[in-house]
């Protein structure tokens, strides 16, 4: 049997993989790694974010659309959708036929039967609390790692787990390149109640340095990763981060992406600078 090759990439909603794993995708891509997006939900749930009380619905169709515009972006494979919908964040009501309300033996069993189908070398997920706790981030996060283990048991199975992950030195950097991005994109609004939740739980959760294994320097293909983000234009509003003044608040936030490396453990202090099991053309 040849052995497994690229990288599969399983992440909860459209937006999720440009975020956290963008830069690595497109990196491995141009290496000549086949990459490939599994999407767990549909992002249903998607529409005027930060708002409480409100309908957060949003037609599937556009996430659905704006994810293959941007694994385009990223120069990788078009998405896999699994069609759960979108839960909502915690507090909202998960509606009928979302990822938190379906069995997790079911979600792992397809994720698998995706696994045999790729064969790829190496898998990369949320790690346990999702960055920011959302109930799909870490139910896709124990999915995930649950069909991992399972498909690394069979002959050709996947070699490496990565968990994607925030590095607690970084949140103070990020929120404020983020606040400055705000201010110069003309978004005034005060933050909703969603947003400070979410920015308790950013620090809450953020992992300890000495945990990070992996860190990828993406500045050789930055472009693409805000290329991809922006085609995720529902979750955007209109941002397109044209402004040659903000390039090194942008820099900061997304000029690295950082991973644990959960499967195989690394030895103590060991650090990479790209994930093992791709080709990386002597890198």
């Amino acid at each position: 049997m040849p052995a497994p090759r690229g990288l599969l990439s399983i992440f909860p909603h459209p937006d999720d993989e440009s975020y956290g794993a963008g830069g690595l995708m497109a990196l491995a891509a141009a290496a000549g790694n086949p990459v490939w997006v599994l999407c767990v939900t549909n992002g249903d749930q998607g529409g005027r974010p930060g708002e409480v009380g409100v309908d957060h619905s949003l037609d599937p169709d556009i996430r659905c659309r704006e994810l293959t515009c941007a694994c385009e972006a990223l120069g990788v494979a078009e998405p896999i959708f699994l069609g759960y919908r979108d839960s909502g964040m915690e507090g909202w009501g998960a509606p009928e036929g979302s990822l938190a309300l379906a069995d997790p033996a079911e979600v792992v069993e397809r994720m698998v039967e995706e696994i045999r189908r790729l064969r790829p070398a190496i898998i990369v997920t949320f790690d346990p609390g999702g960055i920011y706790g959302h109930p799909d981030h870490v139910k896709c996060s124990a999915t995930a790692t649950e069909a991992f283990r399972l498909a690394a048991a069979e002959p050709g199975g996947p070699i490496a787990l990565y968990h994607q992950v925030m590095p607690r030195s970084r949140i103070a950097a990020t929120r404020a390149a983020m606040e400055e991005e705000r201010r110069r994109s003309g978004d005034t609004a005060p933050p909703s109640e969603d947003d400070l939740r979410q920015q308790e739980a950013f620090a809450r959760l953020a992992r300890p340095d000495e945990d990070i294994t992996t860190t990828v320097a993406i500045g050789e293909v930055l472009d693409r990763k805000l290329a991809a983000l922006a085609c995720h234009d529902s979750q955007m509003r209109g941002r397109r981060w044209e402004d040659p003044e903000v390039r090194r608040g942008l820099e900061e936030m997304f000029g690295h992406e950082t991973f644990v490396r959960v499967y195989p453990a690394p030895n103590p202090g060991d650090l990479e600078e790209r994930p093992i099991g791709l080709e990386w053309g002597g890198r």
